[in-house]
Formats: structure tokens, sequence, C-alpha cells
């Protein structure tokens, strides 16, 4: 088959699809020529190690209780239960079962309602794990610290405590 067959029959509109190719061409040619230097620049990463580095355990323990406060708000796709089950370890997980029916209170917030607000800060960091504090603001009741206890390995938390009592 002859290409002249597939092209349209005037001058014109031939010339006219010539120069579009001509340019889709060019364009898909200088794209990746243009990025060139950036991706020359950065380390080669999978995009799961590009995800895994972007997250920190302050930001794992941030997006968790993001999810968790919304699910007992009742927004979101989740239950509390899920969100627990999602970020935390089973043996945590089991812990604040217990700790809820022994307090009567929520096991992540501490408290039988949820806190307007949060700040979350890294506190202290070994190799294998990482310390975050969760400041729960409550608005008319004092700030509530909540310490995390993040393993670096794969961001589970680890330990959800009160923090340590000054001597």
């Amino acid at each position: 088959m002859n290409i002249r067959t597939l092209l349209p029959h005037t001058s014109t509109s031939r010339r006219r699809l010539l120069s579009y190719a001509a340019l889709a061409a060019a364009l898909a040619t200088a794209a990746p020529l243009a990025a060139a230097p950036t991706i020359a620049a950065a380390p080669s990463l999978t995009a799961t190690a590009v995800r895994a580095e972007s997250r920190t355990p302050a930001r794992q323990v941030n997006q968790f209780f993001t999810e968790y406060r919304q699910a007992v708000l009742g927004h979101g796709t989740r239950t509390p239960e899920a969100v627990r089950k999602a970020y935390l370890t089973k043996e945590l997980d089991a812990r604040l079962t217990a700790w809820a029916v022994q307090n009567h209170a929520d096991p992540v917030l501490r408290a039988q309602n949820v806190p307007k607000d949060w700040k979350v800060r890294n506190h202290t960091s070994t190799p294998t794990t990482a310390t975050v504090i969760v400041t729960e603001v409550w608005g008319g009741s004092p700030d509530t610290h909540v310490w995390y206890t993040v393993r670096r390995s794969d961001l589970r938390i680890t330990q959800l405590t009160d923090p340590p009592k000054e001597a």
C-alpha cells in the first residue's frame, strides 16, 4: 500500500497533516530531553523507594491520626478499627483494645470525645525506632500529649503511650 493513498487528497491538507506529524515528533523527542538533567542528577530509585523515602515517622503518625480522627467522626471509608489495623502492629492494636475496655475511652484519642486540632513533632530517634509526640488540642481543656513509637523499617506504630511521669 502506498502512503500517498492514506494521506488527504489535497496538497494543502497533506502539508498540514505532515506539519502536525513533524511537530508531534519534535515534541515527543524534546520532552525527554527537557527532563534529562533532572533524571541524570537524581539517584536511580524505584517508585516504591521514592514513596518510602518521602515517608517519615512523623508523617506516618500524622497520616494515621488524620485518618483515625476522620473515621471516629464518621467521615471517610474506613472504621476506626480498620485504620488501626492498617497502621499499628497487631500487638499494639490488642493492647489498645484492652485499654479502651479498662478506661471507657477511645484508646488512640485517650478521651471520650475528639480533639479540635493536633500537632505532631519528632521527639527522639534511634536507628530502629522513632518517638513522635502528638499534642491533642481540646480548646477549653488542657492539651494532651500522646507518645508514639514507630518502627523505622516499615513505619508501623508499635507503641502508643501517655507521656512518662516527671520525677
